[in-house]
């Protein structure tokens, strides 16, 4: 006959009540946070591949904040991106208005002022920044404003050529934040512009404007024998300066209007070679001694162009103009040059008149070939050609030459059928941009699609390892509690045994 001890017989109830409480504990526990691996030493190796997964939801969570960034940054430079392209082709059709005839002058000031409202509204898009201020079209420099005005009119790239990447996916990088240089500031030319750099030794500060073609025809004439250097030295009167340009062999070129190889000028006045037009800055003026050198560039801005076709719309006359040589005897002049008779046949061209002995002139067009002549101007003080008539003032000497000079509006004509090329040329390169932007979004809309797939997979394999069944965990739970309930009566009732009971 086993003795079971009082004392044995209480540990061994009170153990089986502590294990059932437990158990009811954990069910509850697990209940509660939805969890079948609590701490992990319930399931080391769960623990483990619950570890990594988590780490590899973090991964890919950075990345799509990542992917959301690169995304809001291409929706902002494709949104102004696209601005602009609107912006491009209403200048392009102002443009293409410009150089129909029957403009006058108020009609072209009307264009002109549109497209200047026009080259604000393009500026202010290229100076667009995101939420954090930062200048989304400057390269690197995302602090620098992207275009700023010099002191000439013209809109200079503050930024640089850099542009930044975001990792996306691993290994995948993708670029945001376009800088102005690729897309407005290296647009094919159809003629050079140039570019001045001022000599380390200038006595002032002053500066010279960019140069740009004006007269299109005179500049595919003349032979462009760049860099040139633009000099100043000691004007003839008060106030003034006077300037030379010299080409790559230290050869003067001949300045407009007559053809000297030095022009006095005051300062803040424009000077024109070869079909070529700089400005000169009026404050802080220019020395003499001071010198600049014109590199020629093969690329031009969208800024530039437009720039320029709001100066062209100042181009009206339909008037020849004469001009006296340099060289020229006589102070003779010719003035008028209007088209009196169009319908001998007139072309547009430049021109130069010869004055002969015995009141004689001969005129050649830009080729050399002769038009007219020999004919009298004495009879009515007047030279005429190809329908163009002239006044001459003053008596002319034998040897004096006049350079004939097209209408300005012809120039008009002429220029901004350029720079529309130019600004068609701008336009495919802002397209192609926009296209690398739309191709860039659809990237990363790929990317983030995949992340949130791999993240719906990689849950779903964490929910299996780390997460209850709901119905087994209440069966459980019940479970716990009714064996908790029987051993806790049990107990009960086996207190109530003794042998006393029973005497």
């Amino acid at each position: 006959m086993t003795r079971i001890a009082t004392a044995n017989y209480f540990a061994r109830n009170m153990a089986s009540l502590q294990l059932r409480q437990s158990n009811l504990d954990r069910a509850q526990m697990e209940l509660s946070t939805g969890k079948q691996i609590i701490k992990p030493s319930d399931d080391p190796t769960g623990s483990n591949s619950m570890i990594r997964l988590r780490q590899e939801i973090e991964v890919s969570n950075r990345y799509i904040v990542s992917q959301e960034s690169a995304e809001r940054f291409n929706l902002t430079s494709e949104s102004a991106v696209a601005s602009m392209t609107d912006v491009i082709f209403r200048a392009e059709e102002l443009m293409l208005q410009s150089i129909n005839g029957t403009m006058d002058k108020n009609s072209l000031a009307a264009i002109a002022e549109e497209l200047q409202q026009r080259l604000e509204q393009f500026e202010g898009l290229t100076n667009t920044t995101n939420a954090n201020g930062d200048f989304i079209f400057s390269g690197f420099q995302t602090n620098t404003q992207t275009y700023v005005v010099d002191d000439f009119g013209y809109r200079q790239y503050q930024g640089d050529s850099g542009q930044r990447e975001v990792l996306i996916a691993a290994g995948f990088k993708v670029k945001v934040g376009d800088p102005a240089s690729q897309f407005i500031e290296n647009v094919p030319s159809t003629s050079a512009s140039y570019v001045p750099t001022a000599n380390a030794a200038n006595l002032s500060s002053s500066s010279i404007s960019m140069g740009f073609v004006t007269q299109s025809a005179e500049y595919e004439r003349a032979a462009q024998n760049a860099p040139f250097t633009v000099n100043f030295i000691a004007g003839a009167g008060a106030g003034q300066v006077r300037v030379e340009v010299l080409d790559n062999g230290g050869v003067a070129i001949p300045l407009e209007p007559n053809k000297s190889n030095f022009l006095d000028i005051t300062p803040g006045d424009k000077v024109q070679f070869n079909g070529i037009e700089f400005s000169t800055q009026a404050n802080p003026a220019p020395v003499a001694g001071d010198s600049f050198q014109f590199d020629s560039s093969s690329n031009t801005s969208v800024m530039w162009t437009l720039q320029r076709a709001i100066d062209a719309m100042g181009m009206v006359s339909s008037s020849y103009t004469g001009s006296p040589d340099i060289t020229n005897a006589s102070t003779a002049t010719l003035t008028g040059g209007n088209i009196v008779d169009p319908a001998v046949g007139h072309t547009i061209d430049d021109f130069t008149v010869n004055i002969l002995a015995g009141g004689l002139y001969e005129v050649y067009d830009s080729a050399g070939s002769l038009v007219e002549g020999p004919s009298d101007y004495t009879n009515d003080n007047k030279v005429t050609f190809n329908g163009v008539e002239f006044d001459v003032g003053g008596v002319p000497a034998a040897g004096d030459v006049f350079h004939i000079d097209r209408p300005d509006s012809q120039a008009r004509t002429d220029l901004v059928s350029d720079l529309l090329t130019e600004l068609k040329s701008g336009l495919t390169t802002v397209d192609n941009t926009r296209s690398s932007m739309g191709a860039r979004l659809n990237a990363i809309e790929v990317e983030m699609s995949a992340q949130y797939r791999f993240q719906e997979v990689t849950k779903s394999t964490l929910a299996n390892i780390e997460e209850i069944d709901i119905y087994e965990a209440i069966t459980n739970l019940e479970m716990s509690k009714t064996g908790l309930q029987a051993s806790q009566q049990s107990f009960a009732m086996m207190q109530k045994l003794s042998l006393f009971d029973y005497i």
